[in-house]
């Protein structure tokens, strides 16, 4: 591909598969543009930009070239700053950032933002364009109209429901010139699985035909487990002996520290809970991360909570106090059971002996400091005491480090934590965060990234091919596929 002679046109489409060099095709473009000029990338999920930002910084190419934001999160700067925020709704409210495209629309189509967004980028590009609702595709179109526009995407990985219909290639692109990649690079890479990737295009052809049924334990380079789906919480099963020895390795497999363990996304109906729930079943020795939305919003209600104990603690008394911090905050942090070895059902603290009496006594101390003066400041030190002097067992890491983060900057800019919670999703959604090695998540949570190990779980419970795409061409070198049945079939979507 001749990456100049792409992004020398006005309005072009690129598609490729996964794996097919779609991201680093973005990032030659990048270092192929002009020095003297930044690129704007937008992508829709914060795993997308740490993918994008770790490919162009492979490449060497300055920081000053580009800048990469979410589509929603490029919108929301804009509306941030021309709009009053009494027009916006809360952060947390589920409208939120349909009414951020709306306003953002109607500030694209206005002369003065117009020159701004020209005079700050030399070009636009768009990637997993396939994800793009008909909002973001009014606005994108908007900025077509100011920046030379390339567009990167394939609509067999469009897998983000908006509950309102989404682009179509077809008809909503037709006057972008389209290149194709053919080549499956992610595979063919040193240290990598040629034979799974070869297994993967082949599963995709069948998947984008009438027919779209599949015999998963025939393709070479994908291993298949048959297990009986009720048995994943059955210890003894051979399910969960099969899962254990995968999270810890016990076979020493280099593959296996770089793991993504995947449930479909209509198992249980995607609750959160119920993957909390399995990870605490499948993950005693705590390997995995639990992947969470960034806009999950038990982040923002824990804030809520937080600020509402701090506001209202001069009307409870003292055991109301340590009551409201342990149920309302610990034990949405930590596993209850970490927590009942140092608080009580009364809400006093456990006394502690040996080796463990010198720790007690600096709870006490913290709790009584809290007690006596209940701010967000004493608080930080109960929960990092309990985060990182006792290391007590969290059962969502992520929201762990979320709400201490939230708490610390709160602190230091003296704002609430639920102030603090937003920024530092926001902040998200410019910089994106960092991969974890072992995970636990689902094909929303995960796609645009890669992991050496992937492990399939309930494959029999997938209904989308869409989603059953992703989720397999996630894997570079292994892919474990466990289901109750081979043969999986799926319906025209």
């Amino acid at each position: 591909m001749n990456y100049k002679d792409f992004i020398s046109k006005r309005k072009n489409l690129l598609i490729a598969p996964a794996g097919y060099g779609k991201t680093y095709s973005i990032a030659k473009c990048i270092e192929n543009a002009p020095d003297d000029q930044t690129q704007l990338i937008l992508t829709h999920t914060h795993a997308g930009i740490a993918s994008l930002k770790a490919k162009i910084k492979e490449l060497g190419v300055n920081s000053s070239k580009f800048n990469i934001e979410t589509i929603t999160g490029y919108a929301q700067k804009y509306v941030i700053s021309f709009y009053n925020s009494k027009n916006i709704p809360p952060q947390d409210d589920k409208k939120y950032f349909s009414i951020i495209l709306e306003k953002a629309i109607e500030l694209f189509k206005l002369d003065s933002v117009k020159r701004i967004i020209k005079c700050s980028y030399g070009g636009l590009f768009v990637d997993e364009y396939q994800d793009c609702s008909k909002k973001q595709h009014e606005m994108i179109m908007l900025m077509a109209e100011i920046l030379p526009t390339h567009i990167f995407g394939d609509e067999m990985q469009g897998i983000f429901d908006f509950n309102e219909e989404v682009v179509n290639f077809n008809n909503d692109l037709k006057d972008f010139e389209i290149t194709k990649l053919e080549i499956p690079w992610r595979w063919k890479k040193s240290g990598n699985n040629k034979v799974l990737g070869e297994s993967i295009k082949k599963i995709r052809d069948i998947l984008e035909s009438d027919d779209k049924k599949l015999d998963i334990s025939v393709y070479p380079g994908i291993s298949f487990v048959k297990i009986k789906e009720q048995d994943i919480y059955n210890n003894n099963s051979y399910y969960r002996q099969q899962l254990y020895r995968l999270i810890n390795n016990k076979d020493n497999l280099p593959e296996l520290e770089n793991l993504l363990i995947l449930v479909p996304d209509n198992y249980t109906n995607s609750n959160l809970n119920s993957r909390i729930r399995l990870k605490s079943s499948i993950d005693f020795f705590n390997q995995l991360t639990l992947l969470e939305a960034i806009d999950e919003e038990s982040h923002y209600k824990i804030c809520k909570d937080i600020d509402c104990i701090i506001e209202n603690s001069n009307k409870n008394e003292d055991k109301q106090k340590i009551k409201t911090l342990k149920e309302n905050v610990l034990m949405e942090l930590f596993n209850k059971t970490e927590i009942k070895k140092w608080i009580k059902e009364t809400d006093e603290l456990v006394k502690r002996k040996e080796p463990n009496i010198y720790k007690y006594l600096q709870l006490q101390d913290y709790v009584n400091d809290y007690i006596n003066d209940t701010t967000l400041q004493k608080m930080f030190v109960i929960i990092n005491f309990f985060a990182n002097e006792i290391k007590a067992k969290s059962k969502r890491t992520v929201l762990l480090q979320s709400v201490l983060r939230a708490i610390n900057y709160a602190i230091e800019e003296n704002i609430t934590s639920y102030e603090s919670m937003v920024h530092q999703k926001n902040k998200l959604r410019r910089v994106g965060r960092n991969l974890h090695k072992k995970g636990l998540g689902t094909t929303l949570l995960t796609k645009g990234l890669e992991f050496d190990t992937v492990v399939i779980l309930n494959a029999h419970l997938f209904k989308s091919y869409k989603h059953f795409y992703v989720a397999i061409s996630r894997a570079c070198k292994k892919l474990i596929v466990f289901s109750e049945k081979p043969v999986l079939s799926f319906k025209t979507e």
